[in-house]
């Protein structure tokens, strides 16, 4: 029992050191790990550029429409996909082809990057242009799960969360249905 003692009091102290490091590490050179969400998009991850990640952001909001969730909701979607493009060129590519190629359409009919366009029937129209495409099927695939997998999100959906833990949907649920 001592030793587990130990090792666990060790295991925090080294976690708090790291932390420590790595904030200081952040502090000299210059960067916040406290930004506002809503400005991550405009960081270069992933080897895309600023404007990219703007556009593979506002891409991913339009696929899943939500009013009511915030651009947090989408960036942690977009963050394993933005992860994988790091260390897969070939994702990377993809994701890199897909966007100018949105921005493309949208400036032929709007004269604005993808990004930018305001009108949502033109973002749409420049979507039904590459749905099926590869690039279309990879972001949607790759975003639809971590999006929707947010369990802070789901009160907003009105899911109450998984409630096998409380003895099922019979007595939790089952007759909610009012509108029957």
């Amino acid at each position: 029992m001592k030793l587990l003692d130990w090792a666990s009091k060790f295991t925090r102290r080294v976690f708090i050191a790291r932390g420590a490091t790595t904030i200081a590490v952040a502090a000299v050179a210059g960067k916040s790990l406290f930004a506002d969400p809503s400005r991550a998009a405009a960081v270069e991850p992933a080897g895309l550029t600023g404007e990219q990640s703007r556009a593979l952001l506002r891409f991913t909001r339009d696929l899943f429409p939500h009013d009511r969730l915030p651009d947090g909701a989408y960036q942690k979607a977009v963050a394993p996909l933005l992860a994988e493009a790091t260390n897969v060129q070939a994702t990377r590519q993809l994701l890199v082809e897909g966007i100018a190629e949105l921005d493309a359409s949208t400036r032929a009919s709007a004269g604005k990057a993808y990004a930018d366009v305001a009108d949502e029937s033109i973002r749409v129209a420049a979507i039904e242009k590459i749905q099926g495409g590869p690039f279309f099927a990879k972001v949607y695939g790759d975003t639809i799960t971590p999006l929707y997998n947010q369990p802070g999100m789901w009160a907003k959906f009105g899911y109450q969360g998984p409630s096998s833990a409380l003895g099922g949907y019979l007595h939790r649920g089952f007759n909610d249905l009012d509108w029957l």
